[in-house]
């Protein structure tokens, strides 16, 4: 066969095609329905019914917008919860701030990968790529290690004291333009490495760099508040005012949850992974040498039943996954059955190991497991706390079918005390590190 596709063979496909009149139907259905309309599989989606016997507690519903922060509002979605518990306040009633986490997250990795860049052997830019410093080096998404980091050191926020700018809910124009000048600082920083100057001068410049992000960071997303007076109404509407709070004091004061005894479990069967092994994503973090990405690859069903027992204490789970295949918003279902694409289309699906492999699906999106179904004890279907307003899906929620937590879901958090004395044991070897382009 020519290496080239030859006229003949075009003339061959369009006979084969029309001798099997079903195709024109099916092309006039997609044509003129759309892809997903035409293939739907409508008792799939009434076999998902949002009706879960493990559930939290209903709760306001964050809309992350046209920004890359789901992962800081799926933890904040982790946290309320409990923050509200001692509060005494409706969950419903509490907003926290995810403009003062992403502030500080910003300015967090632009000193993470300064000084990468400082500490760094080999300034060749062929190193630099190969090693994945720069390429997501300050980009809006994130992780549940990050989040925690930022959390740690800043604290937490009422959302009025610190509500979203405009420039909050649209990644695009910060994120191209902050990128571009921490890049034209490391553009400068390796400058200064290749004449010989020494780690004082080097640390001067990087100080300086953070002064400028500072500016900017307060100039597009509005200046963190330092202290405030919190003023709210308890569960039995009666009036409360705390004075001279600050981030800090409120999250020590409010918020019990140790973040710290939370890990990342992953599933992620793919070929330069092995289960019960630990992995670190290299050079990808906020705080420096204190936030990088760190999980246990553990087998899928190891996942569910960590997930379960959270959920039977009335702990959300923070989850990472891929959604954008076999998912219907208006419904809000996610199932592997969801579109007849294997009929209409003669389309096989890629296995959760292939599409790792090739790079096919990735940790995307972020979100929280708020519920689940259970029937004899086996996980039936998993209800999803999204970011994304309360428009669309059933009032934001997910349904997700357990064939899809099979396929898409590449990692949960948990508290270590859920885990077996086998688990945490393997959370003691030294981490594995691959760089920041995999899929996890």
């Amino acid at each position: 066969m020519e290496s080239q596709i030859s006229l003949e063979q075009i003339k061959e496909f369009e006979e084969i095609y029309n001798s099997d009149k079903t195709n024109k139907m099916i092309e006039n259905a997609i044509t003129k329905n759309g892809l997903e309309n035409a293939c739907i599989n409508r008792d799939v989606i009434i076999d998902n019914q949002p009706v879960f016997n493990i559930e939290l507690p209903e709760s306001r519903r964050y809309d992350q917008q046209d920004s890359y922060k789901c992962w800081i509002y799926a933890g904040l979605n982790l946290i309320k919860h409990n923050v509200a518990k001692n509060l005494n306040m409706n969950v419903m009633d509490l907003e926290l701030s995810n403009n003062q986490i992403a502030f500080f997250d910003k300015l967090e990795k632009s000193n993470n990968v300064y000084e990468n860049i400082i500490n760094a052997e080999d300034m060749d830019f062929d190193f630099i790529h190969r090693e994945s410093m720069v390429k997501f080096c300050v980009s809006e998404g994130g992780y549940w290690e990050w989040f925690v980091a930022i959390v740690n050191k800043y604290g937490i926020l009422p959302y009025s004291y610190n509500p979203n700018a405009v420039e909050s809910t649209n990644y695009e124009k910060i994120e191209y333009l902050y990128t571009e000048k921490v890049k034209k600082d490391i553009i400068e920083l390796l400058d200064l490495k290749r004449k010989g100057s020494n780690i004082n001068l080097l640390r001067n410049e990087k100080n300086r760099f953070l002064q400028e992000n500072y500016i900017l960071l307060c100039k597009i997303l509005g200046e963190p508040v330092t202290e405030f007076n919190y003023e709210y109404k308890d569960k039995k509407g009666e009036y409360k005012r705390l004075e001279k709070l600050t981030p800090i004091k409120f999250k020590d004061r409010f918020l019990d949850l140790k973040l710290d005894d939370f890990v990342t479990i992953g599933n992620v069967p793919m070929y330069n992974r092995e289960y019960y092994k630990v992995y670190k994503k290299k050079y990808l973090g906020n705080l420096y040498q204190n936030s990088y990405v760190e999980y246990l690859n553990l087998p899928i069903d190891e996942l569910k039943e960590l997930t379960i027992n959270q959920l039977k204490d009335n702990v959300p789970v923070y989850m990472g996954a891929h959604i954008l295949k076999f998912r219907d918003k208006q419904s809000g279902v996610l199932d592997t059955r969801l579109y007849n694409y294997e009929d209409t289309l003669s389309f096989r699906k890629l296995s959760k190991e292939e599409a790792l492999n090739l790079h096919d699906i990735s940790m995307h999106h972020v979100m929280t497991f708020t519920g689940v179904n259970l029937i004899d004890g086996e996980p039936q279907r998993w209800k999803i706390e999204d970011s994304y307003g309360d428009k669309e899906k059933v009032n934001g929620y997910y349904v997700m079918n357990d064939n899809f937590f099979d396929e898409f879901v590449l990692s949960v958090v948990i508290n270590k005390k859920y885990l077996t004395d086998e688990q945490l044991k393997l959370l003691e070897q030294e981490p594995i590190e691959f760089k920041g382009e995999d899929p996890f």
